[in-house]
């Protein structure tokens, strides 16, 4: 039955108009007294450090007044909710949230990722953009109470999407819409939509924004970290690569860079890039608050704006 609600809510939403096993860290120990049975037992590995994730979160979208600053509000209370979450990220805020505001018509199907907007979080460091839209719609009317004080609610359900997309590839890695009810006595409803739609998120946005920063941070967990070669030098002699001490990039790492695969147009008419071949890979030879400098490992077509991985762990 649910299901059936979140799949009539998505149509409407999207028809409206425009307007495993956690592992410990193990304490350093001294040699001295430490028994060699136990250190064969448990066999203890040295921690693979990765880069830190950066996720840019720009102010939400009213649905019901695309030009409304409630957003911008309610994006720093997810951003500080998010940050909160553990995982191997780091959050940040638009200085100045009105240049980052997404204004007019409500984009189709609800996905926000101007190519703008995420050409401008790339060229700031930011692995990630997430946005999101906000909206307040009646559902049903129940009765409340015994006779003879019984009275009449009207319930409402409030939504939230969020959107996530990888700046790198300018991918839309996840779209996910959580909504909550609330209910308002009919006498008590608030002739002022906008205060209406307050009052109701005001007692939903906790929930939604509970649920959708688990989300984020989750997704953002499961996909590789990804970064840009900004400069090549000496045709390769130096690689330089857009992330440095700030996001944990040390001395001796090894990345892969890979070629640009197919373009694929979505469905809302915006691209994005599939990672094509292997090219080879590149190491950290020297390493800087916001970029560091890689020497190549091999002979390849190494250029400026292709993608640098992570290997994954094996």
């Amino acid at each position: 039955m649910c299901s059936i609600i979140n799949i009539i809510l998505i149509i409407f939403l999207f028809l409206l108009p425009s307007c495993g096993t956690v592992k410990k860290e193990v304490k350093e120990a001294s040699e001295k007294g430490v028994d060699a049975f136990e250190v064969a037992k448990y066999k203890i590995l040295p921690k693979k450090e990765e880069p830190k994730k950066k996720i840019l979160v720009t102010p939400f979208v009213c649905a019901w007044n695309p030009y409304s600053d409630y957003g911008i509000k309610v994006a720093s209370k997810f951003a500080m909710k998010l940050k909160k979450v553990p995982g191997n990220h780091l959050v940040y805020l638009p200085k100045n949230p009105s240049a980052w505001k997404v204004e007019g018509a409500i984009p189709r199907l609800g996905i926000i990722d101007e190519p703008d907007m995420v050409e401008d979080a790339c060229k700031l460091g930011m692995n990630y953009l997430v946005t999101g839209i906000m909206d307040v719609m009646r559902v049903e009317r129940r009765t409340n109470g015994v006779w003879p004080f019984r009275h009449f609610d009207q319930v409402f359900e409030a939504v939230l999407v969020i959107n996530v997309i990888d700046t790198v590839t300018n991918a839309l890695v996840e779209s996910h819409m959580a909504s909550e009810r609330f209910a308002i006595p009919l006498k008590k409803i608030p002739t002022d939509k906008e205060k209406l739609f307050r009052d109701v998120l005001k007692n939903t946005i906790p929930v939604l924004i509970r649920t959708q920063a688990k989300l984020v941070a989750r997704v953002v967990k499961d996909d590789p970290w990804k970064g840009k070669i900004i400069e090549v030098e000496n045709n390769p002699g130096t690689i330089k690569i857009n992330a440095g001490k700030d996001v944990g990039i040390k001395k001796g790492m090894i990345l892969s860079v890979y070629d640009w695969g197919k373009r694929i147009s979505s469905i809302n008419g915006h691209s994005f890039y599939c990672l094509g071949k292997k090219l080879g890979d590149v190491k950290i030879v020297s390493v800087k608050k916001d970029y560091s400098v890689a020497v190549p490992l091999n002979k390849a077509d190494y250029r400026a704006g292709l993608p640098v991985v992570l290997p994954a762990k094996k």
